[in-house]
């Protein structure tokens, strides 16, 4: 079955005084394709350069779990690269996040969806037609839908920071991969990577549960009806409409992947 696919981006400053969260998608000629937001952490004085680097980073084709792992690591090493100074001596949290947090979709034929995250940046996946989709966790746990948040951690103790590699030993289940390509052949799938622009002033707003933790409940079936579904566009443009209406209080950028059977 041939799947096809349609991706958008969409981008708000919000009440910020510039915007410090990159986007990029790129569509492959066989139909492939890789989707990244990052979000510049707008309390760095320089966190749209660690973002724009971070998503430059990314390879055009991401086929396998060790390519994410390795997107990641390559992603996360380039940001440290730009200012290694703000790495911190202490053992604490700030010493190993990156200066950016990030969050990756792929497709590739014979790969089909990966996705993997860092940080405060969100994953969604929500079935066009009905029914429940699965989301990620923002800090919840470094746990991605296919491959861990790979790059957060130091590799060792001390002086020294050396990035690791992927681990992949960390995979993630919480998402079987036949249960998203059911999704994705019965009725198609939206994929949505945010920054945490879109989804806090709604939750301060509203006191919707429609980000909580629970793997199993309709995910952005509060502001994303299904007659809203029906191409990327209105997607992406219903999710912005739904911040604006809450009042955007950070930088706001979504990007969306609508995928469908050929």
């Amino acid at each position: 079955m041939s799947i096809t696919a349609e991706l958008t981006t969409r981008a708000e400053v919000g009440p910020r005084d510039r915007q410090e969260d990159r986007v990029r998608t790129v569509v492959n000629a066989d139909g492939s394709w890789v989707m990244a937001v990052a979000d510049g952490l707008g309390g760095h004085p320089f966190g749209d350069e660690a973002a724009q680097a971070a998503v430059d980073a990314l390879p055009e084709r991401i086929t396998s779990q060790a390519d994410m792992a390795a997107a990641f690591d390559a992603a996360n090493a380039v940001a440290w690269g730009l200012h290694p100074e703000m790495r911190s001596a202490d053992e604490g949290v700030s010493s190993v996040i990156a200066l950016t947090t990030l969050v990756v979709a792929a497709w590739t034929p014979e790969g089909r969806l990966l996705v993997s995250w860092a940080g405060d940046s969100m994953a969604f996946l929500v079935p066009i037609a009905a029914g429940p989709g699965w989301h990620s966790t923002p800090h919840g746990g470094p746990m991605g839908f296919v491959s861990r948040g790979v790059g957060m951690f130091r590799a060792s103790t001390g002086s020294t920071y050396e990035l690791p590699a992927g681990h992949l030993e960390n995979l993630s289940e919480d998402v079987p991969a036949a249960r998203v390509q059911g999704w994705i052949s019965d009725q198609g799938l939206l994929v949505v990577l945010a920054t945490d622009g879109l989804f806090d002033p709604v939750l301060m707003t509203h006191d919707r549960g429609w980000f909580g933790d629970d793997p199993d409940d309709l995910s952005l079936g509060f502001a994303l009806p299904p007659e809203r579904r029906e191409s990327a566009d209105t997607v992406a443009d219903t999710l912005m409409d739904t911040a604006r209406f809450a009042g955007l209080i950070d930088n706001t950028t979504i990007a969306v992947a609508r995928l469908a059977p050929g």
